[in-house]
């Protein structure tokens, strides 16, 4: 029994680490959630983030994160595994 799991186990992690998003599909994702303002906040998010924002990309074996910060602020917080992305807005949920 306990063989069968730690071999389910290393199977999923392989999995995790073929199939995680790259770079290029993590900024995609998370210029889709820039480029969709439904405030004026966000529009200055992304107007900040097109002119100085920083991004970090951070791959973790088995899965991504990519960070928009803009100044010390982050904006937009990705995370991706088994080829799925999930990104948030990380300034509108502070705020409230």
């Amino acid at each position: 029994m306990i063989r069968w799991l730690f071999l389910l186990i290393v199977v999923a992690a392989a999995a995790g680490y073929f199939t995680r998003p790259n770079e290029a599909a993590m900024r995609s994702a998370a210029e889709s959630v820039l480029n969709d303002p439904a405030t004026l906040e966000q529009m200055g998010d992304m107007l900040g983030a097109a002119l100085a924002g920083q991004r970090r990309f951070d791959d973790y074996l088995v899965a991504t994160r990519y960070t928009v910060t803009i100044g010390e602020d982050p904006a937009v917080e990705c995370w991706g595994a088994f080829q799925q992305t999930r990104c948030n807005r990380v300034g509108a949920a502070a705020s409230s």
